[in-house]
């Protein structure tokens, strides 16, 4: 509590409101905030006048979790239970268009196949507290506890799913690579010219979008911030604002909205890698593995432990999921590299 100021004036000792030299006044304290006369008691002040506390209890600033979401392989269909799950690529055959001879058979051709192998790792963490703490803390802990191991549990997912679409290779049973391309060099501010290069890129890879036919681009709060600020008559700002109507129906500046732009879904996010590197990708892009064993699942699973001390006393709470990540298709995605500052 701050100390208080001032002095006394002469309303506070008139013929109505007056003090002798041994009067002592029981004040809540501490003494800062009293003058020196008449003398302070905060002794009862002390012992009753307490901080009081807010029972809610408020976790750190958190990300959106969104990356799992984008895994749209999933192997929810295996053969049999094992450490790690293999995906087959069979390519189409070339096209055949030389015209047959009428009296000669055609000769048969190859099918070229490959695999990618996706393991499975165990993941989880756990949280023990005791009986003296669930009985004497002013707050249920339970709840509190579950709530954070909750979190923990989703927030490690999702960092597993960017991390493996950080992937700058794939390499595939057979030995050969695929490479993961880029847009920007990680010097510019990201802009139009970007997004129309990497949705042209996709288009030509055969790249399929995902939901409304767009591609989808995660990127940071910088990127957003550069790409809105973009002010040349191809850009985001001319576009949606001047050359669309500012406040108009769709994408609106006036709004403060990023919405869908040159065919592509900007999904702003404060839980990647870097703040200049953002993922632009379509349908295919990243692959989940996971058992698929009774107990199992595509998800985290809440554990809480069997009791088992001689007095009851340690009680945990915990989450375990065994689960692997990987980029499927290289093709599918391309890394944003743009400056890690404001424009």
């Amino acid at each position: 509590m701050p100390a208080g100021t001032g002095t006394p004036g002469a309303n506070q000792n008139s013929p109505y409101i007056q003090y002798s030299p041994s009067e002592i006044v029981t004040a809540a304290g501490p003494l800062s905030i009293n003058a020196p006369a008449p003398i302070v008691d905060i002794t009862l002040g002390s012992q009753f006048v307490t901080k009081a506390y807010d029972l809610a209890v408020y976790p750190s600033l958190r990300p959106e979790l969104i990356f799992d979401q984008f895994a749209t392989i999933r192997a929810n269909n295996t053969t049999h239970r094992g450490g790690s799950v293999r995906f087959s690529f069979v390519n189409d055959i070339d096209q055949q268009i030389t015209p047959l001879l009428e009296n000669i058979d055609v000769d048969s051709v190859t099918l070229t196949s490959k695999a990618l192998t996706v393991t499975m790792r165990e993941y989880g963490t756990a949280v023990t507290n005791t009986a003296l703490i669930r009985g004497t803390s002013m707050i249920s802990l339970d709840p509190l506890i579950a709530e954070r191991v909750g979190y923990n549990a989703g927030l490690s997912m999702d960092t597993l799913a960017r991390t493996a679409l950080d992937a700058v290779t794939i390499t595939y049973d057979d030995g050969s690579t695929a490479t993961v391309g880029s847009v920007g060099d990680g010097s510019a501010d990201l802009s139009g010219d970007q997004l129309r290069e990497g949705v042209a890129r996709l288009r030509a890879a055969n790249v399929r979008p995902l939901r409304g036919g767009n591609y989808v681009a995660v990127i940071s709060p910088y990127q957003a911030q550069q790409l809105m600020s973009d002010t040349t008559d191809t850009g985001f700002r001319w576009m949606v604002g001047y050359a669309g109507g500012m406040g108009q129906a769709g994408n609106s500046i006036f709004m403060g909205e990023v919405g869908t732009y040159e065919g592509v879904r900007l999904v702003v996010n404060n839980h990647l890698t870097s703040l200049g590197e953002g993922y632009l990708m379509g349908a295919e892009a990243l692959a989940k593995a996971y058992s698929t064993a009774p107990g199992y699942g595509g998800n985290p699973k809440t554990v809480v432990s069997p009791v088992n001390d001689k007095l009851r006393r340690f009680a945990s709470v915990g989450w375990y999921h065994l689960v692997g990540y990987s980029v499927f298709r290289a093709e599918a995605l391309l890394h944003i590299s743009t400056s890690a500052a404001l424009a």
